[in-house]
């Protein structure tokens, strides 16, 4: 599971400096394939590897610009700030814990 929330993490990281958000499903597939023996360790991998990638990204854009932006934002949606990490960290979460779930079902090693 460690090999593979480092092939998330940092694959993610390096195509989302070129590619849109959407490209993090690729390294989540491509280790779902080959790293976690169960379903549940296959979507905890890319859970806390894209989870911690896009919570990283979002405290450190928001370091450089002071907070000004999610202040802006959280005022807009009508939230805490803090709600805004929790909702970046969510969608980041779900969406590399099912693509590396996905990568694990495709060869069909349910147990």
């Amino acid at each position: 599971m460690k090999a593979a929330f480092v092939i998330i993490f940092l694959g993610s990281w390096g195509l989302q400096l070129i590619f849109p958000w959407w490209t993090i499903i690729i390294p989540c597939f491509i280790a779902g394939l080959i790293g976690p023996d169960r379903g549940y360790k296959a979507f905890t991998a890319g859970m806390l590897g894209v989870g911690a990638l896009w919570l990283m990204l979002a405290l450190i854009a928001d370091f450089r610009n002071d907070g000004i932006m999610a202040a802006q934002v959280a005022d807009i949606m009508t939230v805490p700030v803090w709600a805004l990490y929790v909702i970046t960290w969510a969608i980041g979460s779900i969406t590399g814990g099912f693509a590396c779930l996905s990568g694990y079902l495709v060869l069909g090693r349910v147990r």
